[in-house]
Formats: structure tokens, sequence, C-alpha cells
């Protein structure tokens, strides 16, 4: 007779204990314990509990591969789940062998874990072990499901709400309780204060002010300030919420025939435009995109979009600034050029006309689809294709934390028909697939690779452009630590092409989130480790530190709702000089459509609960101490990313900096692991 110590570890957050039975069998390379029960004196499977356990066995069963944990009901009335984190197994011989769990076991089951220690299929020989993750991977993919949001669109799990989602997808209590007291308590703030009924435009653009008075930032006071300023205007070309729609402009588009002599006064007199051109110093932002998309309905009034062009000056002092706007694709009669010599109003109505297209690519192109979609179906991917004891699981699950629940309520309530985009958005509903289609179709794999893309639009050497500098910073880190991980588990190429849960899963992702596009560039297998490494690369980068940058800050940029307007009333101008004030109000959005969007923003800017910030991993997913190291190596380079941004935001936040603003939207302690927000 021979006896095995096992301990148990219960989650330590609300509801994770339980009160029905638990057993365990250990399943070793010589045999199996009979079943025994865990049952000290006492309760034993409380929250936080840490539990010992003897556990007898008439002979050694050699290296403990697999444990049965089996879960009975103690009152046949009721159950109650259970967040088990892991299990230890200690063998007479003092040799402990690891079980991560770290999910809920519902109902009466039996949960079959293997040892913890990361495999991929070549590396397992035991008929038990193979068995088990097949049948795993089975399980899953009948209980996880595709179907389609809307065609032309990546897919998503398919289910109708959130309450149908595994318990192991929805937000813990404390996640859900704030979200739905953060969301309720705001929308009861605006009512009370007589705006969120209101249909009529604003009487006076400081009015606005009184709307986030709950929740003011550095950011959103600076903004409220100096939204006016060209400054400004080009400095959130590269730090604000959208820091991929510049692009470097070598010829001036034929469809916007911007001259020497319209924009002379704002190059100063040594240089001209041509000049500027060649030496790099000339940035276009073209929403040609929105070309098309239908506008649609608010208040049940229309409203109208716009595809601008705009183009922008590095000056010698490295600021960004405006130099001319077209508010169409097509030149002519119709649509003139805009220049910051034309009145006032003109030239804010023709910048906010940018700042609307500029909303609308955001929302729905570099935010929704480019993380949000994206990152499901790498989550999606990985539960269907990849066992729990396979490497790249253990890489990427902590990078998957709540993004089917958050997604799920987004189409519940944000970009369903009826839902927020739908009624406080210039494009609606239907709009918004069209966009969607359309940005899938464009969609590259290079665009996805920030150093790639950076080099392809021509603004890797762009000054003052803190997203650029913080996110090369952090894909480097991240690049280096996958590499060290997949050097663990891959020796070869051929380790990596042989590899068929691998492939499944990049199949997958191809089919199901670029649609097959081969245009895309998007592999549909891999057949090199360096190939492996840059692929996962981008993923965990688009879940943890591209989803911060362009979610982060909405509340901050958008506060201000003339500098971030999610509609517009009055078509584009078609002439010069007839702008003005009291016509700017009734062509931005009215008080009931900015109380809706802000509130959004607020309710998806705010600081999550919950949250676990990039390379934190409290789930021990990896037992191995190699691949310990590694997260460690991670986490201190993570450290030194974060110090280096300090030191830089306290000089950014100088009164001589021309926007004396900090740039903390990829501050590594502020970047959440997975999009969950």
């Amino acid at each position: 007779m021979v006896t095995y110590n096992v301990r148990v570890v219960t989650g330590n957050f609300l509801f994770s204990g339980t009160l029905d039975s638990i057993s365990i069998t250990l399943v070793g390379t010589e045999g199996e314990s009979p079943k025994t029960a865990l049952d000290n004196w006492g309760l034993d499977f409380y929250r936080g509990a840490v539990s010992d356990y003897a556990v007898p066995s008439d002979h050694d069963l050699g290296d403990i591969v697999l444990i049965r944990l089996h879960k009975e009901c103690k009152l046949h009335v009721f159950t109650t789940r259970w967040y088990c984190n892991n299990v230890t197994v200690t063998s007479p011989d003092k040799k402990t062998f690891h079980f991560p769990c770290y999910q809920w076991i519902e109902g009466c089951q039996i949960l079959e874990l293997r040892e913890g220690t990361a495999k991929t299929p070549a590396m397992d020989t035991l008929p038990v072990l193979l068995k088990v993750r097949k049948k795993e991977v089975q399980v899953r993919q009948a209980s996880y499901d595709w179907k389609v949001f809307a065609e032309g669109v990546p897919y998503c799990v398919d289910v109708d709400s959130v309450e149908d989602l595994e318990n192991n997808d929805k937000f813990s209590f404390t996640k859900a309780a704030l979200f739905l007291e953060r969301a309720k308590n705001k929308n009861i703030e605006h009512k009370l204060r007589g705006y969120s009924d209101s249909q009529e435009s604003w009487k006076d653009l400081d009015d606005i002010k009184e709307v986030f008075w709950f929740s003011k930032t550095d950011v959103s006071e600076y903004i409220t300030k100096n939204w006016k300023q060209d400054v400004f205007f080009g400095y959130e070309f590269l730090n604000g919420l959208n820091p991929r729609a510049l692009e470097r402009c070598a010829k001036i588009p034929s469809n916007f025939p911007v001259t020497q002599e319209m924009v002379a006064p704002f190059l100063g007199g040594s240089t001209t435009l041509q000049k500027e051109l060649e030496e790099g110093k000339i940035f276009i932002a073209d929403y040609r995109i929105l070309e098309d998309v239908p506008a649609g309905l608010n208040n049940e009034r229309q409203q109208h979009v716009a595809a601008p062009l705009c183009l922008l000056h590095l000056t010698a002092q490295g600021q960004l600034l405006p130099l001319a706007i077209q508010l169409t694709q097509r030149p002519g009669p119709q649509s003139p050029i805009f220049l910051p010599s034309d009145s006032e109003w003109d030239w804010i109505l023709a910048k906010t006309w940018v700042r609307n297209a500029d909303f609308h690519v955001h929302q729905a192109l570099t935010h929704l689809l480019r993380t949000h979609l994206l990152g499901e179906v790498f989550t999606m991917a990985m539960i269907r294709q990849l066992p729990l004891c396979h490497p790249i699981y253990k890489l990427l699950v902590p990078h998957t934390r709540y993004t089917l629940h958050i997604n799920t309520l987004a189409r519940e309530r944000l970009v369903s028909k009826g839902g927020v985009f739908d009624k406080a958005t210039g494009i609606a509903y239907e709009g918004l697939v069209k966009l969607l289609q359309k940005g899938t179709k464009a969609l590259t794999y290079s665009s996805l690779c920030l150093p790639e893309d950076l080099e392809a639009r021509g603004v890797s050497s762009l000054p003052n452009f803190h997203y650029k500098d913080d996110g090369l910073k952090i894909w480097a880190a991240t690049e280096s630590f996958v590499s060290g991980i997949i050097d663990l588990y891959y020796r070869d190429d051929h380790s990596v092409s042989e590899d068929p849960e691998l492939q499944a899963w990049i199949e997958e992702i191809f089919n199901r989130a670029f649609l097959g596009e081969k245009s895309s560039g998007i592999p549909s297998s891999f057949s090199t480790v360096k190939e492996l490494k840059k692929f996962l690369t981008m993923v965990i980068f688009t879940c943890s530190a591209q989803h911060a940058a362009v979610n982060s800050g909405q509340f901050d940029i958008g506060a201000w709702m003339p500098n971030f307007p999610s509609s517009m009333r009055k078509p584009p101008p078609t002439t010069k000089g007839q702008a003005n004030e009291d016509n700017y109000r009734e062509t931005i959005p009215e008080i009931n459509t900015t109380c809706i969007i802000l509130s959004t923003l607020w309710l998806l800017s705010a600081f999550p609960g919950d949250m676990i910030p990039l390379g934190r991993y409290p789930d021990e997913h990896f037992t191995e101490e190699a691949a310990k190291k590694l997260i460690l190596a991670f986490q201190k380079r993570l450290m030194e990313i974060s110090k280096e941004i300090g030191k830089r935001n306290e000089v950014l936040v100088q009164k001589n900096n021309p926007v004396p603003l900090r740039y903390e939207y990829l501050y590594p302690p502020m970047v959440e692991n997975s999009v969950s927000i």
C-alpha cells in the first residue's frame, strides 16, 4: 500500500467554492488508484481553500499523468458549481506532479486533467493521453460552434446572449457587477440632469461640458480648451484613438488637386510643396473606405456621411499641421478644398467632418473589427482546436479572457439593430455592416504587424509619435517572449508543419476571420518556426496592446463631443463662407445622441474591474521552470518599458511642449492582457 498526497486549490473569488462532494482518481504509467473521496473534517472546498488529502493505492502508480475529478451532488435538490485552480500530487518518493485546471466544474460530472507539462501531439506517446487529447477537442467543438454575424464579416460564437455562454467564458461576478453598476448609474445621472431625452441642438457649445462633469480627465479638459487648434488636430493622428489613419504622401492624388499656390503660406517661404513631398514631410489621411457607406437615421432624422481627404505637413519644429481638407472623393466646384486661411468656422467645420470620419473608421474598423472581432476568432479557434496541454493554448489562453463575453454583449447592445451604433451614429446598423464588409475585405496580415504597418505607411520616422515608440517596444518584448516559448517546444520547422492541432488552429482562423481570402497574406498553414513566432506575436499584441491603444482613450478623446462627433445632421458644405457657430451646432449631434455616445464611451474606456495587466499570469498554465523563467523575463522587460514611458511622460507635460499631455494608452500596467471591455 502506498499513499499519495493531493493538494487541491479552490479559486479565491466570489462563489468559487462548492458544497458538492469531490472525489479523485489518480492515473499513472503503472495503473490507477481507486476513486477516493476528498473529505477532511469540516467544510472542504470553500472560497480560497488550499486543502491536503491522502489518496491510497495498493501499488506504485509510476508517474502520475492524469487525474479524474468526480463532482457529485451532496444534496439532490440542487448542485453548486466549483472553480478549481489546480491540483498537485506528491508521490511517496516526493516526486511532484502539477495539474492546472483554472475552470468551472458544473453539475455532476467527471473532469479529466492531464499533468501540466505542455506537449505537442508528437510529444505524447501514451495511448491514454492521446485519447484524452482527442476527446477534449471533440467535446469543445460540440459545445462551441460558429455563426455568421453578417455576410463578409468574421464569424462569431454561436450564442444569442451572454446567458448562453459557458461559465468559463463569462465575466467574474466582480467584473459583471461593476460593469452593470457603471452602465446603470451614468444613464440615470444624465437623465436626472435633463439631457438624455432632449432631441434639440446644443444652445451653446459650452453646455456640452455639463454632460461629462462627473468624470473629467486631464486629456478631456485639455481638449475642451484646445480642440480648435491645428496643432492638436494633427497630434490626434499620431496619439489619438486611430493612429492608423495617416500615410506618407509621395504624390498629391489626382482626386485631391491641392496646389503650391493654395498651401504656400503655410509651408514657409524657404520651401515648396513638391520639395516637402520629396523629403517625406507631407502626409495624408484618406477616408475613401467610407465612400458609398449609407447614412442612417438618428431620432428618425436623416444623417450624413463624408469620405474626406486631409493633407498634413510635418514642420521643421516636428509638429504635424493640417494643410488642406476636401470632404469628398470627387473634386469639383461642389467639393471645395478647405484651407487654414479660410474663415474660422469654415475651417473648424471641415476639421470636424474629418473627425467624424475618423469616429466611424475607428469604431467600426480599428477598434471593433481589428481587435474585438479578430480576438474572438483567435479565441474560438484556440478553444475548438487546441487541448489544454498544447503549448500554444497555454501561451494564448490569458489573452482570450472575457473576450467572448464582451463581444456577445456588444452584439446584444451596441452593434445590433436598435443598439447604440444603430441609433446614435451617422451610419447606423446597415452602414456599419457595409463598412465592416469593406474593412474585412481590405484586411492584410502586414497591417496587423506593427513594424510592417508603420513601414508600409511611411510613418516609422515621424517624431512625437508615442503610439509608435511605445508600441514597437511592446511588440519587441512580446516577440522575444513568444520566441523563447516556441523554442522550448518546436525544435525545427518539421515539428511545426507536422503538428495537426496547430495546423487546424491556423486554418480555422484563415477561414473564419479572413474568410479564406489569400490576398490578405494570412497563412492558412504554418511551415516554419519563424512563421509561427511572427503570427503568435501578432495575436498577443492585437489582443492586448493594440486594443488598449485604440480603446482606453475613448472617453478622453470623445468627452468633448465636437472633437469626436458620432454623426453629422447636415450634409458636407459645398461652398465656403456659409459656416458659423449656429449652423455648426445644428450639424453636430443633438443632446440625446451626445449623451448616448458619451455614456457608452465612458463605460467602455473606464478602468476595468478585475483587470490583469499585460504579462501577468496569475493562472499558472505553464508548469515548467524554463517557461516560468521566460515569463519573468517578459515581466522584467515590461517593467523597464514602463519606467521609460514614465520618464518620457514627465517631459511631455512641460509647458513648453506644444501638446503638454502624457501618452499612457500603452503604459504596460494599464494594458490589459485581453480584449475584455
